[in-house]
């Protein structure tokens, strides 16, 4: 039986989800100062992702590139700021207050959704991101006492971008936005590469980077590009939820970096809402199935 729009972009966002959740790790291990990371990573990433689209599409590649139209420069620009934007934050922040911040995404994208695309929420969603809210106000209490409130503001504005290119690329869903999404990375690259160090590195230190540039980074972002093409923005931004407790988990594991207790209530809270929204949705859509 073939899958419904939902179920393929449900599966296609939760392989990006699980590919990109080891990211934060990978920057932490690489211990280089953000802007040599972004011109290092975006310049890897976004050759893979053009190379792979360009194998994929073969002689078809030129003609996707000259379909993208117009809206492609927003998905580059959104795409290109973003990746600052993330590891700046990573810098001023914990791990877990970068990735729990994003779970303004589906509030933002929800918003959006409605305002531009005219795509209706469903309320079982706007309860899902309400709930998820309540977490994000547990981490942010913890910020309030630490002095992180740059860091914070840093991953929330991420965020914003984020939500941002999820409706973009929804609202284009007839055009495949991939290659304008390695033309992003090698925009982050360009951005960051003048303000970038580039100091002598150790062979690990290349290993993380060459691992996150060539295979986290342009695997996990080309499948969450993909998602939103059948998927409604504000449920992609909610399955991104998933690396708010993966992503710190990787890096508690292998760094001993505790999030602290907040953080992980906050975590807790978020995660178990998703489960219980994506147990509904199924139902929902089961039942839809069988009255249709």
């Amino acid at each position: 039986m073939a899958l419904s729009d939902h179920a393929k972009g449900y599966l296609i966002t939760l392989a990006g989800v699980a590919i990109i959740t080891p990211d934060t790790l990978l920057i932490r291990l690489a211990a280089v100062e953000p802007f040599t990371l972004v011109a290092m990573r975006g310049v890897l990433g976004g050759l893979m992702v053009l190379a792979l689209s360009a194998l994929w599409y073969r002689r078809g590649f030129a003609a996707q590139v000259r379909g993208l139209g117009l809206w492609a420069l927003a998905v580059v620009l959104l795409q290109g700021v973003g990746m600052i934007l993330f590891v700046t934050a990573l810098e001023y922040t914990s791990a877990a207050n970068v990735l729990i911040f994003f779970a303004t995404m589906p509030l933002i994208a929800a918003l959006m959704s409605w305002a531009f695309l005219g795509e209706r929420v469903r309320p079982v969603t706007w309860a899902a991101i309400l709930a998820s809210l309540a977490g994000l106000v547990v981490v942010a209490s913890g910020s309030l006492a630490s002095g992180r409130l740059l860091g914070d503001f840093l991953a929330l504005l991420d965020a914003t971008l984020l939500a941002t290119f999820y409706v973009v690329v929804r609202r284009n869903r007839e055009v495949n936005m991939v290659p304008a999404m390695g033309l992003g990375l090698l925009a982050a690259a360009l951005l960051a590469a003048p303000l970038a160090t580039f100091p002598a590195m150790a062979p690990l230190q290349w290993l993380w980077i060459a691992l996150g540039g060539l295979v986290v980074v342009p695997f996990g972002l080309m499948l969450l590009t993909l998602g939103p093409r059948y998927l409604a923005a504000p449920e992609v931004a909610m399955l991104m939820l998933l690396e708010t407790v993966v992503g710190p988990f990787w890096v508690w594991l292998a760094l001993a970096e505790e999030p602290g207790m907040r953080s992980l209530i906050g975590g807790a809270i978020i995660v178990a809402t998703l489960g219980l929204h994506a147990l509904v949705r199924l139902r929902l859509n089961a039942t839809a199935r069988r009255a249709g």
